[in-house]
């Protein structure tokens, strides 16, 4: 009985060890922005690792895709000082950028996400939308790269998701794969870095004239394209919950069919 109950632990522990590989877990997000509450001008990081971020310049709370959102009219979002958030990025060597938008006004370069490292120099992750409409971004450097075959719209909300681990860099809209461009660039183990929400470089570069950004997740995974497509159904915090319910359902009915 007691060997069985031993073993019977051993296998417990295995199937958990091996759930938790193969999917999104919270340890992989690196920094989330639900933009559901602003305390004066302070955004928390929803991810719980400190990220806080400050609502400069003329922005506001609207609704969004999922609860609250940032309404940027002429501001931006920053994460300031640079910190050691990007350290997970760096030595995993993949990245996932993640938001959903709605432009009122498009001019020129529109910044999404921009994540500037102090010893990078300019421009190493961004998801941007280029003067033609189309999606354009960066991967770990100053290389920029943008897809033809895709064209945002004024007044219609995307979901943008740029996936990139050093070999491409892929971008998703609306859960589906619109491209890649091929990277062939070893991401640097960066040690600091700032963001910027609504800005494509700086906070006075590539702002957005007139925008509503939600849900800004950063991870340190490559998602998946069905993880991309269950985050933009269920948002972050929904996909946690069904991927912990989905782990110990699955878990427990495999052990007592084996047991």
């Amino acid at each position: 009985m007691y060997k069985g109950t031993m073993l019977y632990g051993i296998v417990l522990i295995m199937v958990f060890a091996v759930s938790f590989t193969y999917a999104v877990e919270e340890g992989d997000i690196v920094v989330y922005y639900s933009f559901d509450r602003l305390d004066g001008k302070k955004f928390v990081d929803d991810s719980g690792n400190g990220n806080d971020a400050e609502l400069t310049g003329n922005g506001k709370l609207v609704d969004g895709q999922f609860g609250k959102a940032v309404h940027l009219d002429g501001g931006i979002v920053q994460m300031v000082p640079a910190n050691d958030f990007i350290v997970p990025i760096g030595e995993n060597g993949q990245i996932t950028m993640e938001a959903w938008f709605y432009l009122n006004a498009h001019n020129a370069y529109d910044g999404i996400i921009s994540i500037e490292t102090v010893d990078g120099g300019c421009c190493e992750f961004r998801t941007m939308v280029n003067p033609n409409f189309n999606p354009f971004w960066d991967a770990a450097h100053h290389a920029d790269k943008s897809l033809g075959n895709f064209k945002f719209e004024l007044k219609t909300w995307y979901h943008y998701v740029l996936v990139a681990d050093g070999k491409d860099g892929k971008i998703y809209v609306n859960g589906e794969f619109i491209g890649s461009q091929p990277e062939n660039f070893t991401f640097p183990k960066f040690k600091e870095a700032a963001i910027y929400i609504g800005a494509g470089e700086n906070p006075n570069v590539h702002k957005v004239e007139d925008a509503i950004i939600d849900e800004v997740v950063i991870y340190s995974k490559a998602l998946t394209e069905a993880e991309v497509k269950a985050s933009m159904e269920l948002g972050v915090e929904g996909v946690l919950a069904v991927e912990a319910k989905d782990k110990l359902t699955t878990t427990w009915g495999d052990l007592k069919t084996n047991f």
